[in-house]
């Protein structure tokens, strides 16, 4: 019996879904090791990266919705990154307030 995740769109939504997140966590980094406006750059950046990571993931559900190949996967990757991106928004607004 083969794993669902060997091939095929789950395969394809989870590796957007760890690339995207780790792009931010990268970006996050960046932003906690420099300071002044390149830490505030860094810290915008974080949840944009995020959003546009969401955006792609619901393109790519229209996409194989259309299809009709594997968009509930995608759909729930793209449900999963918008909470994401909602939760870093609200985390990276006090920083930049204070």
């Amino acid at each position: 019996m083969t794993s669902p995740l060997r091939s095929g769109p789950a395969r394809d939504a989870a590796l957007h879904v760890l690339i995207t997140f780790g792009v931010g966590i990268v970006l996050l980094i960046v932003a906690l090791n420099t300071s002044d406006g390149v830490h505030d750059a860094f810290i915008v950046a974080g949840p944009v990266a995020i959003g546009l990571g969401t955006v792609s993931a619901m393109i790519r559900t229209a996409l194989a919705w259309r299809a009709n190949v594997g968009w509930q996967v995608w759909q729930g990757a793209s449900w999963f990154l918008m909470a994401l991106t909602v939760t870093w928004v609200f985390g990276a607004v006090p920083a930049l307030v204070t």
